[in-house]
Formats: structure tokens, sequence, C-alpha cells
């Protein structure tokens, strides 16, 4: 399975490239002070990617992250400073779903999969010297970034199931709820439902589900995924297996999660809509 999908990456990217998106994003930055414009203010725009300068008002290319962005700008001794914040755009689940695991780590890493606003606007008042410290240097680590609450959205990528002949592997999507330390993921179609659940230990969830169909409730399945967060903690990456009630496996799934607002494609199939399979396998 594993050298399908390092063949397949080949094909698709030709490298180690991201498959959609670029990796860098041109930023416009304005100061102001009060209702006034401010031009020839000095600005520096960094993040765990890199940094780097422009005066206002001005434009400069910057290395994309899924880290936020600190633009500081100073002019005649007073500053300011703004925190734009990385968003997942729809390259992510582009390539999550034409690359596989391989294509969402490498945007991953790129950052091509995420963007921040096209213009910056700071506002300058603050004394110099009164700014706190910049992100960390490009390669340094520091506490890991919290985990945000409130909406996700998750894609589950599973194989053939094993319990049934002629089985075929599926994509579902989950909307996904953070509450703290609390995850929930949950799915609703016309002939299942299915709920996962967990409990965040500092980088680290596993998630615990069910799934069932409603023309026949006994005839359940159960999730047990295994994962953890990562891309300053705005992504979850986990594999596990669904299991049958009797505790065989009958598919190996990996799910990815986004901190993101942007639904991921329609899947082109999910569950097979065929009779409830022996077992109680799905």
């Amino acid at each position: 399975m594993l050298r399908m999908l390092v063949c397949l990456a080949a094909l698709l990217l030709g490298g180690c490239a991201s498959i959609t998106g670029t990796q860098t994003q041109p930023i416009s930055v304005q100061a102001t002070q009060g209702s006034q414009i401010v031009s020839g203010a000095t600005c520096t725009l960094s993040n765990d990617a890199g940094k780097w300068y422009v005066r206002t008002p001005g434009s400069v290319a910057i290395k994309k992250s899924t880290a936020d962005l600190l633009v500081e700008c100073a002019k005649d001794g007073v500053v300011g400073q703004q925190n734009v914040v990385s968003k997942a755009n729809t390259n992510v689940w582009g390539n999550i779903l034409v690359g596989g695991v391989i294509g969402y780590a490498i945007d991953r890493n790129s950052g091509a999969g995420f963007d921040y606003p096209d213009a910056v606007t700071v506002a300058l008042g603050g004394q110099l010297g009164a700014l706190p410290g910049t992100p960390l240097a490009p390669g340094k680590t520091g506490a890991a970034p919290a985990v945000a609450t409130g909406r996700w959205r998750a894609v589950m990528s599973c194989d053939a199931n094993r319990t049934i002949p002629d089985s075929k592997p599926y994509n579902a999507n989950f909307i996904a709820e953070v509450d703290g330390n609390r995850v929930m993921l949950r799915r609703r179609t016309k002939i299942a439902e299915e709920v996962m659940s967990g409990t965040i230990t500092g980088e680290s969830l596993t998630l615990n589900g069910l799934g069932y169909r409603f023309e026949k409730p006994g005839v359940s399945w159960v999730f047990r995924i295994d994962g953890v967060f990562m891309g300053n903690a705005k992504i979850y990456n986990g594999k596990g297996a669904m299991l049958t009630k009797a505790g065989v496996v009958a598919r190996e799934c990996t799910v990815v999660m986004i901190h993101t607002d942007v639904p991921p494609p329609a899947p082109k199939s999910e569950a097979p809509e065929v009779a409830a399979a022996p077992a109680g396998a799905q």
C-alpha cells in the first residue's frame, strides 16, 4: 500500500512539490496613526519560515506557513503590530484527496495549503521597545500551540472491507467540534450514522467511535484512531481501524482533521450501500 502511494505521488508530483497551491504569497502592508495613513514606516513580517521587510505602503512576498504571521511596524519611535492568522484554503482538501497522506504531508510542511489575508493594516501608537518578542527563528521549537476551539472539518479514508468480498475503499467527510480538550466528529447519511470522540492529551488524540445502519441498528462497527496534532496545532493526522463488534479489523483508516470553515469536496464514494454484512461489519 505504501509503495503504491509513493509511486502515485512520484507520478503526480514529479518530485517533492505541492500538488496544488503555491508556497509563497504577496502581502500588502500599510500603517496608520489615528485616521492618517503613514508613509515610510519600516515593517518586519515574520513567521516560523522566515523574516521579510517592507516600507509602507508596500508589498512583499513571504513564505507561507501554518503558523501565524507577526507584522511589526515602526516610524519615528512610534510602533505597532498586527498578528495575522494563517487559514487553510481549498488546496488542502484537494491535495488530501488527490495525493493521499503524501500530498497532505507536503503541504503541511510547505504551507501551500494555507493563506494569510492579502492586505494588513498596522496601527501605530506604542512606544519603541514596548512590543513583545518576535516569533521563534525558523527551525526553533517552543511550547506546543494550543488546539483551537471551534469548528473543524475532517476526512476519513478507509481501504476495502476485509470481511466483505469485492468491497471497495471509500472516503467520508465529518463535521468536527473542539471544545477545550474534548473532540467530537460526526457524520450522518441516508443509511448510517458515525460518531467519534476523544480527549486531547498534549499533542495526541485517540478517537473512539461507533457506527450503525438505520435499517439494522444492531449491526454496528467501532473505530479506534490514534494520532497527533501538527502544523502549529491546526492539523490532526490519525491512523487506525474500523472493527466489527467481534473485534475483527474490517478496514484500515486514516483521519485528517483541519481547523477550517472550508468544507472538503463531497466524496466520490462513501460506505458502499450494500446489505448489512455478516459479523457486524460495514
